[in-house]
């Protein structure tokens, strides 16, 4: 319950407040779970608790809920009852047999129980699946529960399709809805069954954030082992028994209408009802009041997974009717034919259908709907006689441009079942690799499967895009540069063998991006070559297209406009795979100018388009991170950085583990937690070495790793950082790099108490800064001036420093770069952060190697730490300096 703590919350302060609360949700919302929380912490105060409940098996037995009640009543409280209600409660006990007793007597009987069991104690009722009671307990429990409120509090679960809580609990009670999981509660809880985030993501919107349906697939999956199938693995299976149960109870209209807005090709609200028949809006009513669909002018299903069930659950003949009925219903050519195909088998279709499906497929492309585009193309290869294989490599295609990766994995089968020729089979696959971005090893598997295929052909233009997508993959997620580019001059020479243009500009760009990592310089006339070919239309989706690349260099040279016009010239983008990745850059220009709303916006988007895909979702949780350094708060973006942390670790996508754990330590350094910031950070610097990552604007971690070390006193360590990364910086020219340096050896110059070089680098920081528009940036080269001065016994100078700091900040709609007043912890004054932080360690009883190895410092550094901190406090022992911390803790002490 750990994800509906908040709820559980709310419901129990309404119900202090109110004394009766109605917890209303579909099937599967857990609102039983709510119950069961919301009565434990109720037990754990020492109080009375009856949970009144029913099933189905017990709808022909009368009274069943009462059974509980009078079940646990107290002797002394039954005992005070006149003769005829307790020989009432007899009969409900089934203690006596006879004629049921007067309704009107049991009424009073119930109300008498609770009325006298109130005044004794503090008694919380609570009504459990009252969608299966039977009219008779409702109409009891309604007339006491509506006039006992005051002597006893009230709580029911209802469905939004039983009984009405004003009827159940009268009209003041607090009714309260409860929600589908958020993308965060379903992650959490689907993580706790080991499963991948990614797969998280997918079963969120397969599910709608159903809480039974989350739980029951992520254990079913858990179950099935099999990690590498995931995406592709049908869900429903892992949800029958949850989905049957309530499939089962629908009316037969209901079920038929369901099936109807599952097989839709047209799902609007008129064309179902025009297959449906009369009986439509009275079914779909009660399928909506079940939680099953939503009806607005379309019909959907708010966890496709029910769909899916359905359609598994019907048989043959059922889903062959529905087809012809909405065939006869249909009011376009295109809906009328993909139905009346879809009810015949292959050997049955006419061969007439066929290129009507073709010509179909072709006018969705055509429209820009590829995803309606590769299901009729699917149809259509799956229907056709002979080797037609285009149309499958077409619905593979149309695929990927919808980020459809279970579509473009159903005709790659399709052609891998039918033996298809060697280059349909890699086309298909460098499709599915393309399909929106599902980890390096799924894009690396498929690649090289295409290019040895390609290669077996004699294809030269297919073997080069598959060296693209290798090159693309092992660079960029993997760190693989020596291969990456072999791969990228292999896809050159090729596309040159093979007279494509385009592709050849692709590879000329992806290969000066590899080669800029490695930190070879010069690979702007490279670049140059790649973009004056210029991009053919729809060709975005290719790795190394020349504008990706155009951008990410002027990312790394802190030109800041020119990324945003690259990034314009790509908009609006051609495919989710697009959108994507325009999302995510846009995201970090926003940042870097200081506009955080913006950012935070994008990043919103973008990782609403990435559940929807099912996409990986490591990049779009660290670009999260970034804006929310930008514009959110401190906490959250730690909180994201993690999330892409552990997202890229599972993908195996080693570049972007490393851009989640640099951000994870300066957001860490941040708020003061220098143990935490430097573990991240020497991480960071060894991924980035064991990467090759040569340009120190690829990741740019140095500068805080060098301020880590700093807060941590190693003040060695933190000099040869700096200085090691400027001397690269200055190579390449990477002048935010360097302003960032300088703000690092100031800090490291101020620690050493060499106050006049520190001032001169925060003052060179920040002119840099300005001039390249970083204004988050600018704020805290102030921070750091803040912290210099402070050093140097300037207060108030000091203070104003941090006001500018401030007022930056705030400007730009970004949380203040440091942690708030109450997260700092008190300690003496006088002491740096990394004496402040030793002598916290000391107070918890750690011994000198210990503390070396929670701040990764030598022993000698703890102990130089100590003299020091030892004679700026007066104090001898260890004993003395733990009494002066924790004085200075808690000054109420004193």
């Amino acid at each position: 319950m750990r994800a509906r703590r908040p709820l559980v919350d709310q419901v129990s302060g309404e119900l202090r407040q109110a004394g009766a609360v109605a917890v209303v949700g579909p099937t599967g919302f857990g609102k039983s779970a709510v119950l069961d929380a919301v009565c434990a912490g109720w037990q754990s105060s020492g109080d009375p608790v009856v949970r009144l409940s029913s099933a189905p098996a017990d709808a022909h037995l009368p009274y069943v809920p009462l059974v509980d009640l009078f079940t646990v009543c107290p002797a002394d409280v039954s005992g005070d009852l006149p003769d005829v209600q307790r020989s009432t409660i007899d009969w409900v006990l089934r203690r006596v047999t006879g004629p049921p007793p007067d309704p009107a007597i049991l009424r009073v009987t119930v109300l008498s129980c609770l009325q006298t069991w109130g005044r004794r104690a503090r008694l919380l009722l609570a009504a459990d699946d009252m969608h299966w009671w039977g009219p008779d307990s409702l109409d009891v429990f309604g007339f006491a529960a509506r006039r006992s409120r005051g002597s006893v509090s009230l709580l029911a679960a209802l469905r939004p399709d039983g009984p009405l809580p004003h009827d159940v609990l009268g009209g003041d009670a607090v009714e309260i809805a409860v929600p589908a999981l958020t993308p965060h509660e379903s992650a959490a809880v689907v993580r706790s069954f080991g499963i991948p985030l990614r797969t998280a993501a997918r079963i969120h919107t397969a599910t709608g954030g159903n809480p039974r349906l989350v739980s029951d697939i992520a254990a079913g999956l858990a179950r099935a082992g099999a990690t590498a199938v995931l995406d592709v693995q049908p869900l429903a299976p892992h949800a029958r028994k949850a989905l049957r149960a309530w499939l089962a109870g629908l009316a037969a209209p209901v079920h038929w209408v369901l099936l109807l807005a599952a097989l839709a090709a047209d799902p609007s609200l008129d064309a179902v009802r025009r297959a449906a028949g009369p009986s439509a809006d009275a079914a779909l009513a009660d399928a909506e009041a079940a939680g099953l669909i939503r009806v607005a002018g379309t019909v959907c299903f708010p966890a496709p997974v029910v769909r899916e069930c359905l359609l598994a659950e019907s048989s043959g003949e059922a889903v062959r009717q529905a087809h012809l009925a909405l065939a006869a219903a249909a009011s376009e050519d295109d809906d009328r034919v993909w139905h009346e195909a879809s009810a015949l088998s292959a050997a049955e279709i006419p061969a007439r259908l066929v290129p009507g499906l073709a010509d179909a497929a072709t006018a969705a492309r055509e429209g820009g709907d590829h995803t309606r585009a590769a299901e009729f193309g699917l149809l259509a290869g799956g229907r056709a006689s002979g080797a037609r294989h285009d149309l499958l490599i077409a619905a593979a295609r149309d695929a990927e441009a919808a980020g459809r990766f279970d579509l473009a994995c159903t005709a790659l089968e399709q052609l891998d079942r039918r033996r298809a020729v060697p280059t349909a089979r890699a086309q298909a696959r460098l499709a599915v690799a393309d399909a929106a971005g599902r980890g390096a090893a799924v894009a690396e598997r498929m690649a090289a499967r295409a290019l040895s295929e390609a290669l077996a052909a004699d294809d030269p233009a297919l073997a080069s895009a598959a060296h693209l997508r290798l090159a693309r993959s092992l660079g960029a997620n993997r760190g693989y540069h020596a291969e990456a580019l072999t791969h990228a001059r292999s896809a050159a020479e090729l596309a040159e063998r093979a007279g494509d243009a385009a592709i050849h500009s692709f590879a000329l760009a992806l290969t000066a991006r590899i080669e800029q990592v490695r930190g070879s310089p010069g690979q702007a006339e490279l670049l140059r070559r790649a973009l004056a070919t210029g991009t053919p239309a729809g060709a975005g989706r290719t790795p190394g297209e020349p504008r990706r690349v155009g951008v990410a260099f002027a990312l790394l040279d802190d030109r800041l406009d020119e990324a945003g016009r690259l990034l314009d010239e790509m908009r609006p983008p051609d495919c989710p795979a697009d959108r994507l990745w325009v999302l995510s850059r846009a995201v970090r220009i926003h940042a870097h100018r200081g506009e955080g709303q913006l950012a935070r916006e994008e990043a919103h988007r973008l990782l609403a388009l990435t559940r929807d895909l099912g996409t990986s979702p490591g990049p779009p949780w660290y670009a999260a991170a970034v804006a929310e350094l930008a514009g959110g708060t401190l906490e959250q973006a730690l909180a994201y950085a993690d999330l892409g942390l552990t997202a890229s670790q599972e993908d195996e996508d080693t570049v972007f583990a490393a851009h989640c754990l640099h951000l994870s330590g300066m957001t860490r350094l941040l708020l003061r937690d220098a143990g935490g910031a430097l573990a991240d950070l020497l991480r960071v610097r060894d991924l980035v070495q064991d990467l090759g990552i040569a340009d120190p604007a690829e990741v740019r971690y140095d500068a805080d790793l060098a301020e880590a070390l700093v807060a941590a006193g190693d003040l060695p360590a933190a000099l040869r950082t700096v200085s090691d990364a400027r001397s690269r910086a200055e190579e390449l020219g990477r002048r935010g790099v360097l302003a960032s340096l300088d703000r690092a050896e100031a800090l490291c110059h101020a620690a050493a108490g060499d106050h006049a070089s520190a001032e001169e680098l925060v003052g060179r920081a920040l002119r840099t800064f300005e001039r390249l528009g970083y204004p988050l940036q600018c704020g805290r080269v102030l921070l750091a001036y803040s912290s210099v001065e402070q050093r140097h016994r300037r207060p108030a100078r000091a203070r104003e420093l941090r006001a500018a700091a401030d007022a930056v900040f705030r400007r730009a709609g970004a949380p203040l770069w440091e942690p708030e007043p109450n997260r700092v912890r008190s300690s003496p004054a006088g002491l740096t952060d990394a004496e402040r932080r030793i002598a916290e360690l000391v107070t918890e009883g750690r011994g000198n190697r210990d503390i070396a190895a929670a701040l990764y410092v030598s022993v000698k550094t703890v102990e130089a730490a100590l003299t020091r901190i030892y004679r700026k406090l007066g104090v001898r022992s260890r004993v003395q300096l733990t009494a002066l911390v924790q004085k200075s803790a808690h000054p109420e002490r004193r």
